[in-house]
């Protein structure tokens, strides 16, 4: 594909329709906003901005967040959906190679240091969404669909056990959110990621004024 003739988005009718039922913290809206931190990051560092956009956009397409028992066969037929769509579009097999490598290894869980510079913008893209306030909105968007508490009675600031976020939304914070800073890849990520961090932190102090001394 002629870099001149690249217009991703060209392309959002198309991808739209692939993110239809997404839950609602991983929908298109999501989607924009990884786009978005991609776009910004990747003309700081100097990526291939043709392989990091298509990786944003099409990063969690076959996603099943809230299904995990069904993860696996949905991410399957989500990669076929991204490989076909990239033939189409008449993407290069080297583009689209490293498009697909950069959405594989994204995911926090998955634990992978990305070896191409597209995918650790990708991976610190997709995060830079978890935290500041789009992040601590979309923590308890996500934990009310799974009918989460808001956070332990006892000690809510994880302050004497180790945080449980399978049990009380606040905990997401101390397992997650707090430590993604550390994690990021680039100069820009990790100067965008100071500045969500510290709305994190911002938050917890106001929210510990507010609901005051438990015991």
């Amino acid at each position: 594909m002629a870099s001149d003739k690249f217009n991703p988005e060209s392309w959002i009718n198309e991808i739209l329709p692939m993110y239809r039922g997404a839950d609602p913290a991983h929908d298109f809206s999501h989607i924009s906003r990884v786009y978005k931190n991609a776009r910004i990051i990747g003309q700081e560092e100097g990526a291939d901005m043709q392989v990091l956009l298509l990786s944003a956009l099409l990063h969690d397409v076959g996603s099943e967040k809230k299904h995990a028992s069904k993860l696996g066969e949905s991410e399957g037929q989500g990669k076929r959906a991204v490989e076909a769509f990239l033939e189409s579009i008449g993407l290069e097999a080297q583009a689209r190679e490293k498009v697909l490598y950069a959405i594989d290894v994204h995911r926090f869980s998955g634990k992978i240091v990305p070896v191409t510079l597209e995918a650790r913008i990708l991976q610190d893209a997709d995060r830079l969404d978890a935290i500041g306030a789009i992040g601590i909105a979309r923590v308890f968007l996500t934990g009310g669909t799974l009918g989460r508490e808001l956070y332990s009675p006892d000690d809510p600031f994880c302050r004497a056990r180790e945080p449980d976020d399978t049990k009380w939304n606040l905990d997401h914070f101390y397992k997650k959110l707090l430590k993604l800073e550390l994690g990021m890849h680039t100069k820009c990520g990790k100067k965008l990621a100071s500045a969500r961090t510290a709305v994190l932190k911002r938050y917890l102090r106001d929210l510990e004024e507010e609901i005051g001394c438990m015991r």
